[in-house]
């Protein structure tokens, strides 16, 4: 087991069923897996994103070069940030995956272009 899956493994509730189905998604798609700054960070050539969970019990989804991008689902919030943006989660059944698939393509082409 890699430490992202042990990380996975450690959090609890709805924060673990969304890490564990995002954290299969973004490999699926080709991005590597690694903590960084103790959190599941997912690279191609640089950072794409990362996952935070918060005490709230949601999920923060952070595109780490989002200002380079457009966001077709207009769901990304910047909070005072200038380069990453982020999209809050709180459980699988709520998940917006067509804006998080946008949003993903767009962040891995970037990424092939750097």
């Amino acid at each position: 087991m890699n430490p992202v899956e042990e990380y996975i493994l450690k959090q609890k509730g709805a924060h673990q069923e969304l890490l564990a189905f995002l954290h299969s998604h973004f490999v699926q798609k080709g991005l590597q897996a690694k903590i960084a700054y103790g959190l599941p960070f997912y690279y191609g050539k640089k950072w794409v994103c990362y996952m935070k969970p918060n005490k709230d019990l949601s999920l923060d989804l952070s595109f780490t070069r989002a200002n380079q991008f457009e966001d077709p689902s207009g769901l990304l919030e910047t909070r005072e940030r200038r380069q990453i943006k982020s999209l809050v989660l709180h459980d699988l059944e709520s998940l917006p995956f067509e804006a998080i698939e946008a949003c993903l393509a767009a962040a891995m082409e970037l990424d092939k272009k750097s």
